[in-house]
């Protein structure tokens, strides 16, 4: 046991004072957050520029046009304070089309006289990536639509608009006590989902390191100095508890930033009584995880090569990610149960599930035990496999001599 902490503060050491382990630590939650967050701010911000638009319609329907027109002056404008939308008349389609294609106007809208039947607007551009262009100009016109409809049919608009008035629906969250506290909508989806983003990224670069520093030392031959003096069982739990604590302090970090900026924003919260449960999926996660990684980094001589492979193991481990949606907000499926029981992806289950509250005691125990099975069947089978391969060299590796190692 001497040795196994031996190799595990060597590694943790080692590790911890890399550049990119800082980085990798202390500037990518900033970074994720960016990405995640910059785009819709951005996307608020009033535009720099006007939009020339060009609007085709009967001379009948004019005083609804001009209702609209003012109605966008109002209600959208650019950074300047000046009017967002620079309205053009035309007279027919084929002059509009002509000023799209010359760029003298960005798009044009055609109102037929019969808009307030049928309702149907057309809006022609040759990009259509500006989404909030036309879908601003839909909305001010529905309104206005819909408000002449009422005019038509002699309807106060001002009484059809208290009649209207949205209900106010309040959310209320019952313990187990029967206690009542206000609900917090997004705790539901965003405590789980950070979650999620933290135990996937822990386990996968520790895991990454794992597998380079195995293909490392032995394709330095470093590993046979190492077994000199150490057994490949001790390099291999040395390798893996060094870089776990490793991952947990990156782990630790990563919560306290994601945690401290949700509760700064009033997003989410999360129980303390939760915690031990998130650490107990932690940490079999990522045993489960890095004894897989453990052992293909015998496998392979180049870095290319062990990439490639452990890519199929992340789109494993991603789908959970991927359908985080759907099972957070249908914790108590049928799917999402069955799916749970899966190990490869039970960790990343249960933490989605743990966060949106849905889960019974029975059920914390019973994927417990089936995570720490499966951690120590997976130990002992890339245990047989490291201890095999891990001095085999100049040849490759095929999954019938793995069978024959792992019968053995």
């Amino acid at each position: 046991m001497n040795q196994v902490w031996k190799i595990m503060r060597w590694e943790f050491i080692n590790r911890v004072k890399t550049k990119l382990f800082l980085i990798t630590t202390f500037a990518l939650p900033f970074f994720m957050g960016a990405l995640m967050y910059l785009p819709t701010i951005l996307m608020d911000l009033e535009p720099e520029e006007e939009s020339k638009i060009g609007l085709v319609y009967d001379t009948e329907i004019k005083p609804l046009v001009d209702r609209f027109q003012e109605r966008c002056d109002i209600a959208f404008v650019t950074q300047d304070g000046s009017p967002q939308f620079l309205f053009v008349d035309l007279d027919s389609e084929k002059e509009a089309l002509d000023s799209v294609l010359s760029k003298q106007i960005d798009g044009y809208m055609v109102i037929p006289s019969t808009v307030i039947d049928t309702g149907q607007v057309r809006y022609f551009s040759q990009s259509l990536s500006n989404i909030k262009i036309y879908t601003s100009l839909r909305r001010t016109l529905n309104q206005l639509v819909i408000e002449q409809r009422m005019l038509d049919q002699d309807i106060d608009i001002s009484l059809v608009g208290q009649l209207s008035r949205k209900i106010e629906f309040e959310t209320y969250e019952i313990d187990e006590l029967g206690q009542t506290s206000e609900g917090d909508e997004l705790s539901s989806f965003l405590v789980p989902y950070l979650f999620l983003m933290i135990l996937f990224m822990t386990v996968f670069m520790s895991g990454q390191l794992l597998l380079r520093s195995v293909m490392e030392e032995r394709t330095s031959r470093t590993i046979e100095i190492l077994l000199s003096s150490v057994t490949p069982d001790e390099i291999m739990k040395g390798k893996i508890l060094g870089l776990g604590a490793l991952g947990m302090v990156q782990m630790v970090f990563y919560l306290i930033v994601g945690l401290s900026l949700t509760h700064y924003k009033g997003w989410a919260s999360i129980e303390l009584s939760q915690i031990p449960s998130f650490l107990i999926f932690f940490i079999t996660g990522y045993l489960f995880y890095a004894a897989i990684f453990a052992a293909m980094g015998t496998f392979f001589t180049s870095e290319q090569e062990a990439q490639q492979s452990s890519g199929i193991i992340s789109l494993v481990a991603v789908l959970p990610m991927v359908f985080a949606s759907y099972f957070i907000t249908n914790p108590g499926s049928t799917f999402t149960i069955a799916i749970t029981y899966v190990p490869p992806l039970t960790p990343f289950m249960m933490i989605i599930r743990l966060g949106t509250g849905t889960v019974e005691l029975n059920e914390i125990i019973y994927t417990t035990i089936l995570m720490v099975l499966s951690c120590w069947f997976m130990l002992k089978l890339s245990g047989k496999i490291f201890r095999t391969a891990i001095l085999l060299y100049g040849k490759k590796i095929t999954l019938k001599e793995i069978f024959k190692w792992v019968r053995a």
